[in-house]
């Protein structure tokens, strides 16, 4: 939560890290360090993509879809770099104690739309990532440079989670697929969103 009015250290702390500017004679905006609210989680730089670093921290939500039961009450964020998703757990629950870990995630194989991976690697190639989101189920997107992602369960990715009860579904006649893609042509909405949707799932 924001505190209103609260100092957060800039600038001579960038999130949880001191910060050095380059100018050294700029005056400090910072007072004390003795009111500094510190943030609950950060990374530093070089914890990101070792090639190009990372940018800036796109996030986040709490997980509270029933998609994936082992991600559920997690914070998610990610870099604008994507190199990886980070997960935060707090414990015990409104103690602002944090761990994360950062996690990996790929395409599922069934995904409606090629994804392309990045070379040498099974990450996908999804670009920039501008904002997470979620539906009215709580389900997770993520929004990026090249499309729309959504989280999925694991077991679609050959991921394995305990908690996960799997449910054998018959995949939908091929029959309709021209039926909804004449829809989508039809709702010019529908037709971008089917384009750019992927279907992304986390593995912890």
């Amino acid at each position: 939560m924001i505190t209103k009015g609260g100092n957060y250290g800039w600038s001579i702390y960038e999130g949880p890290y001191p910060y050095k500017p380059s100018n050294a004679t700029k005056e400090s905006t910072c007072s004390s360090s003795n009111s500094l609210i510190f943030t609950v989680r950060g990374y530093n730089h070089s914890e990101a993509d070792k090639t190009i670093g990372s940018a800036s921290i796109t996030g986040g939500y709490f997980c509270r879809s029933q998609i994936d039961p082992c991600l559920y009450g997690r914070y998610l964020y990610i870099d604008l770099h994507p190199d990886g998703i980070w997960s935060g757990t707090e414990n015990p629950e409104n103690s602002r104690n944090f761990t994360s870990s950062k996690i990996q995630y790929r395409c599922v194989q069934d995904s409606p739309i090629h994804c392309e991976s990045i070379a040498e690697g099974i990450m996908p190639a999804i670009g920039y990532v501008f904002s997470l989101g979620e539906d009215s189920r709580k389900d997770i997107y993520i929004l990026t440079s090249t499309g729309v992602y959504r989280v999925a369960r694991t077991s679609r990715c050959s991921y394995h989670c305990s908690k996960e009860k799997l449910v054998t579904s018959k995949p939908p006649p091929a029959a309709s697929l021209s039926g909804e893609l004449w829809k989508g042509v039809k709702h010019p909405a529908l037709c971008i969103s089917s384009i750019v949707l992927l279907l992304l799932n986390l593995a912890f």
